[in-house]
């Protein structure tokens, strides 16, 4: 499970670091499904969370695109639903 804390802590990680610089945009890929293994319900679900969790405590960021990117080929992570 800590591996799963550590995704969140980058996807976190990763929107303050564009909120820092001003940027307008980002894309998250779905990290951890592929050789790590994560579930993929549990990846999307983390994923979502952390853009929600930034969006309510940073209202006012220039962040205003998020893309969650999947592989075209992962059949089972586009099947996600949230």
């Amino acid at each position: 499970m800590c591996n799963l804390q550590a995704l969140r802590q980058l996807i976190a990680k990763s929107l303050d670091a564009v909120h820092t610089r001003r940027l307008t945009s980002i894309a998250i890929p779905a990290i951890g499904v592929g050789k790590l293994g994560f579930p993929e319900q549990l990846v999307a679900t983390i994923m979502l969370d952390e853009v929600r969790q930034f969006s309510s405590h940073k209202p006012q960021t220039s962040l205003k695109d998020v893309r969650l990117v999947v592989y075209p080929k992962d059949r089972q992570t586009i099947k996600v639903r949230i």
